[in-house]
């Protein structure tokens, strides 16, 4: 094993120690009390991010006896949207011209589950209407634009359609083997963000014929979506009405980077002998052996829980008080917000996507000049989205899915902190932005 490979297994130990393994035990015993508390019997771990989330849970069920089952679902917000996007056309192009870190004609086709020579000439009408490239970024504001292009192509709408139809049998099929259409109290565990995955969920519930509505487990949550209760979705560390100041020190693509699973993303599902399996994309050796490390460390790290401490009570208290949580937090925060150089190197170069699909081709902290560095602050941030939506002046911001590592990583030393300010100042008005806007639409829904 050479010298680079043992450096980076001595930062993932150490950071997989101190910062990630109280992280996910925090939130897992959380879920596994509230699960206790509201009678819940079967919790469903959703691929890939509750992957960790999943072992570490089973683990706590069976060394301590609890009545609980957990169940690890293959899905994706791909792999359940898809089959479900005949049944609601508007809501199908709402998310296949969802805003995202890097929006393309191409990405955008890409969604809506066409085959490649399918959605090849209809990315280029988006990308001619809009007189971009088709791998040219989508300015955020013209994705109602693309919307508009899309909804009224009486062929793209016919393709969509059918290829949604015929998808849709085998999704339900999968979930109705795996029990999700069981008639008892059920939740499902997830990262988060938005939960838009658990609406899907329900659909497909309704299909299988149980009307109770699923309960939702997140580590954290921008928003919920529009038609959702917000009573069903819970959030651990922040949730759409609270937590400004840790959506700031947060970085949700770092966090999925590091809890994810050894296996690829859920694609669609298939018939395979007597059962429907999922189809999975492919995964690097390298990310594998990375995860492989990553669940080493945590099924050593509960097991020195389980010596130390001799009842699920007893790691409860450990966990889930203020104080402990105050400091898993405070360690998390300062890992995500100011990484060491080692740190950045390690986990800056993690595979990363900030869509739908899996794109192979991007790191997570991604190489940015000191223009570009600049470019992500706040008062330019502001200007350049000023001047496009007056002026029409397109431009182009090269952004990265852990800003805070591309500092460290190619930042001048005499600029990292003026840098990592003034994101951060960006990152306060983006996050107040999304909280207050969506504060206001949902006031609106409930009115009408």
């Amino acid at each position: 094993m050479d010298r680079e490979k043992i450096e980076d297994k001595d930062v993932v130990f150490q950071t997989g120690n101190d910062v990630l393994a109280p992280v996910l035990n925090s939130f897992v015993l959380h879920v596994l009390t509230e699960a206790k508390n509201k009678g819940i019997k079967t919790l469903f771990f959703l691929a890939r991010d509750a992957y960790f989330d999943y072992l570490v849970a089973e683990k706590y069920v069976r060394e301590f006896n609890l009545d609980i089952k957990c169940k690890y679902l293959y899905v994706s917000r791909l792999s359940l949207r898809i089959p479900l996007y005949h049944l609601d056309l508007n809501q199908a192009l709402s998310y296949i011209t969802l805003g995202g870190v890097d929006v393309t004609p191409a990405k955008v086709l890409n969604r809506s589950g066409l085959k490649p020579e399918q959605g090849e000439k209809f990315a280029k009408k988006i990308a001619d209407c809009l007189q971009i490239k088709e791998e040219d970024q989508i300015p955020r504001h013209r994705l109602g634009e693309v919307r508009s292009i899309l909804e009224s192509d009486e062929e793209f709408i016919k393709i969509l359609t059918e290829n949604s139809k015929n998808e849709f049998g085998y999704a339900l099929d999968y979930l109705k083997e795996c029990g999700f259409g069981d008639k008892e109290k059920v939740a499902i565990v997830d990262s988060g963000w938005v939960g838009s995955i658990q609406l899907s969920l329900n659909q497909f519930r309704k299909c299988l014929g149980v009307e109770e509505p699923l309960e939702g487990y997140y580590y954290g949550l921008y928003e919920i979506p529009a038609k959702a209760k917000e009573q069903y979705y819970h959030s651990f560390l922040f949730g759409p009405r609270s937590g400004l100041r840790k959506k700031v020190d947060f970085n949700n693509c770092l966090y999925e980077c590091i809890f994810s699973a050894p296996h690829g993303m859920t694609l669609r599902y298939k018939r395979e002998s007597d059962r429907t399996v999922p189809v999975l994309s492919d995964v690097s050796t390298k990310q594998i052996d990375y995860l492989n490390q990553l669940e080493s460390i945590f099924s050593t790290y509960q097991s020195e829980l389980f010596a130390k401490l001799g009842s699920f009570e007893e790691i409860c208290k450990s966990f889930n008080n203020p104080a402990t949580q105050e400091n898993i937090e405070k360690t998390l925060f300062r890992f995500m917000s100011y990484p060491s150089n080692e740190e950045a190197e390690v986990f800056g170069k993690l595979h990363f996507s900030d869509d739908v699909i899996d794109y192979d081709n991007a790191v997570l902290a991604a190489k940015l000049t000191e223009h570009d560095l600049h470019d992500n602050h706040f008062l330019m941030r502001v200007y350049y989205e000023l001047r496009e939506k007056i002026f029409g002046h397109r431009y182009v911001v090269n952004i990265s899915g852990w800003y805070e590592g591309s500092v460290m990583l190619y930042s001048k030393p005499s600029k990292i902190r003026r840098h990592l300010t003034e994101y951060r100042h960006y990152k306060y008005y983006l996050q107040y932005s999304k909280r207050k806007r969506w504060i206001r639409e949902r006031e609106r829904n409930d009115k009408t």
